[in-house]
């Protein structure tokens, strides 16, 4: 239950409809709640899980700015991806990270390079190899499939980086262009290539199009493929693209294509909702020289809400899919918990971010949903959009 003792302002026993999303059953619950906040109409579930997101350090994004966008997103676990300066591709470098995660209410996974020396070690904290923010071409690809132990998840950031480009084919955007082909034909080079040198299972990221999505489709009669799906890409087109924060790799893709890949997660083609979490603090507005990538992860939720529409299964896709892909075990109880108002709308303003990211694509957008408290361990640890120590 709610512990008083850490912030000095009263509670009150609220009725809450309460969702279990690993055995996809409502109940009601009796639960105290601050009662500064009107709770009316307010529902719980299991706290979200985000199998990719980015940690910069070295002045920018650490992890205690990241905890702390994790706890206003609702976020109880998060899965470092490697592309850190410097890489995690060493134990020196892992030990380093995973000295700093330790002792946290937010739970830190660890993803490690492929395209190195370094092997898996500690289970419970290093979950799979992830190829995300390295370029690499097949040769590279081959080398360490053929090199690296087999049994952990492989997850892969799908791109034919012989061929460049910044933006899809057929936008409007006198920059540098690559085709739609690029990703689905990386995704059946990196499985395909996988199967033979002995990797069992896969998790693309963010697919960006249909065709990807078919040609997972293809593979899973072959291999062990699950997939996610960014929330820019389910609510944002590129139609919309308006400054360099659009820019964002995977491309965006037309407004028609971007319909269907919501439907391709309504049908259940796609697994798992993942924020790609990529914060920088400020981007040059110049396509060519900005960097990759959106900060997202306080908005998530309710960017996947206002572009789905279907609560139980956003819900299921940030909690139960995520987890299982990676075995992390754990069931509904009032000690986790995240408090969502699916009723409400406000306008996405980063100022307000607690990111050291403030490169949000969704910036000045109104969005359905907030995400209103978050619970992890019995305690209180984000209400309101205030942090509480």
């Amino acid at each position: 239950m709610f512990e008083r003792d850490q912030r000095d302002f009263k509670s009150k026993l609220v009725s809450i409809d309460v969702f279990d999303p690993f055995r996809k059953k409502w109940s009601e619950e009796y639960i105290r709640l601050p009662n500064r906040f009107n709770t009316g109409g307010l529902i719980a579930t299991h706290p979200f899980t985000d199998l990719h997101v980015h940690v910069r350090l070295n002045g920018g994004e650490d992890y205690d700015s990241l905890e702390m966008a994790a706890k206003v997103g609702g976020f109880s676990t998060l899965l470092i991806q490697p592309n850190v300066n410097p890489p995690l591709a060493s134990h020196e470098v892992v030990n380093q990270h995973i000295s700093l995660i330790k002792d946290r209410d937010v739970k830190f996974l660890l993803t490690i390079s492929p395209f190195g020396v370094l092997e898996p070690f500690n289970e419970e904290i290093i979950k799979a190899y992830s190829t995300d923010g390295t370029s690499y071409d097949y040769p590279k690809l081959v080398e360490a499939m053929r090199s690296k132990k087999k049994k952990i998840l492989w997850i892969d950031h799908s791109q034919m980086y012989e061929i460049g480009g910044i933006f899809y084919e057929g936008t409007d955007i006198d920059v540098p262009k690559r085709p739609l082909s690029n990703e689905p034909i990386a995704i059946v080079r990196t499985v395909l290539t996988g199967l033979e040198y002995g990797f069992k299972r896969f998790h693309i990221q963010h697919v960006s199009n249909p065709f990807s999505v078919e040609a997972i489709s293809w593979l899973r009669d072959h291999a062990d493929v699950s997939c996610e799906v960014t929330p820019h890409h389910l609510l944002l087109s590129s139609e919309e693209i308006r400054n360099s924060n659009f820019k964002i790799n995977p491309p965006l893709v037309s407004e028609k294509k971007r319909k269907e890949l919501v439907e391709m997660v309504k049908k259940g083609l796609i697994d798992v909702l993942s924020s790609d979490h990529a914060p920088h603090s400020l981007k040059p507005n110049d396509y060519l020289t900005a960097p990759f990538g959106t900060s997202n992860l306080e908005v998530a939720f309710s960017a996947y809400f206002t572009a789905i529409g279907e609560l139980e299964l956003v819900i299921e896709k940030m909690t139960s899919k995520p987890m299982k892909l990676i075995n992390v075990r754990s069931n509904l109880s009032e000690n986790n918990l995240v408090f969502l108002d699916p009723n409400s709308t406000f306008e996405v303003d980063t100022k307000k971010f607690v990111s050291k990211g403030k490169n949000c694509v969704f910036d000045g957008m109104r969005l359905n949903a907030k995400v209103v408290g978050l619970k992890i361990n019995g305690k209180m640890v984000m209400w309101d959009g205030e942090i509480i120590s």
